[in-house]
């Protein structure tokens, strides 16, 4: 080998370790602002959400680091990879069988300001046959069109023009009907079902982390809401929440929620990770947005997630078992 030859692979090389250093430096810098929660502010709040894809690439280090045996760097890719294993692998891993109780079937869908299908979320309704419905972005003209089919004898509605109408539909009667107390224009159903077990049932829908450039980068709004949704009880009425939480499992005040006692269904049935906005096309990678949460007296059996035409978010159908009193 010829000395400039040689020169030149040396400068290769340490190009290739540069990068490679680079690329788990800056994972790791997406795994700290997820870790400690450092996304109450713009644009990471609206960055965290994609956690999972940036878990599957941390991977790609290990590997190219290990097949050209920099050996330094791959402990460091492994560390960060393992980090990111242990915010996103739980989801994808079931909880384990639920015990004996009675069965609540919960649908949730946003209509995105009316345009998903009234057609297609009854068909759905028909075939799930689920004991309570939350809808969000519910607007007059599409709660008038789903009304008419006559699928739920009951409901609690506050159909608005815009994004920020939400609604319960159920099988058993719904008393005290009234909204979360918001201060963003957000209403959020909140319902009392008088079934086989008493459900405080409540339509989420937070408004979205959306960038005001007179806030200088505050996502304020969006965290006024999450936090004013109740926490999770162990007395009274058993507490179900359902929607578009505009929030994942890596967003920290969604978990701050969650840990107030709540199972997300998905997560509990390892599906944590499956997808439900954007699905319209949108080229954003999907992620998930929409849950159903029960408090710690429930459990999850399964939870499915459907596309449904005209809307960007898919409806989602979770099967919970409330156990015995």
């Amino acid at each position: 080998m010829t000395a400039p030859a040689g020169v030149a692979r040396r400068v290769g090389v340490r190009l290739w370790t540069l990068v490679l250093w680079l690329t788990v430096a800056g994972c790791a810098v997406w795994a700290l602002v997820r870790g400690i929660g450092f996304d109450t502010r713009t644009p990471f709040a609206q960055l965290v959400s994609f956690t999972p894809y940036v878990a599957a690439f941390s991977l790609v280090p290990v590997v190219a680091a290990g097949v050209t045996r920099r050996w330094r760097v791959l402990v460091a890719a492994l560390a960060v990879a393992a980090l990111f294993g242990a915010f996103v692998v739980p989801r994808v891993l079931p909880s384990g069988s639920p015990s004996g109780g009675t069965r609540l079937r919960v649908m949730a869908f946003n209509t995105k300001i009316g345009a998903g299908s009234v057609s297609s979320l009854a068909a759905l309704v028909r075939r799930a046959s689920p004991d309570v419905l939350t809808v969000q972005e519910l607007t007059p003209e599409w709660a008038a069109e789903f009304s008419a089919l006559g699928l739920f004898p009951y409901s609690a509605l506050r159909a608005l023009p815009g994004a920020s109408g939400t609604g319960i539909w159920a099988k058993y009667p719904l008393t005290d009907a009234r909204t979360v107390d918001s201060r963003t224009g957000f209403d959020q159903t909140r319902a009392t079902l008088r079934g086989p077990r008493v459900i405080d049932v409540i339509s989420a829908h937070p408004r979205p982390p959306i960038f005001k450039p007179e806030e200088f980068g505050s996502v304020s709004r969006w965290t006024e809401d999450l936090s004013r949704l109740p926490g999770a009880s162990t007395s009274g009425a058993v507490r179900v929440m359902a929607g578009d939480f505009n929030a994942s499992l890596d967003h920290s005040p969604f978990r701050k929620l969650v840990d107030t006692g709540y199972v997300d269904a998905a997560a509990e049935v390892g599906k944590g990770l499956v997808p439900t906005w954007p699905m319209n096309g949108n080229k954003a990678p999907p992620v998930t947005l929409d849950h159903v949460l029960v408090d710690s007296r429930g459990d999850a059996s399964s939870f499915n997630a459907y596309t449904i035409p005209g809307s960007d978010h898919r409806a989602i159908v979770a099967d919970l078992i409330i156990r015995s009193e």
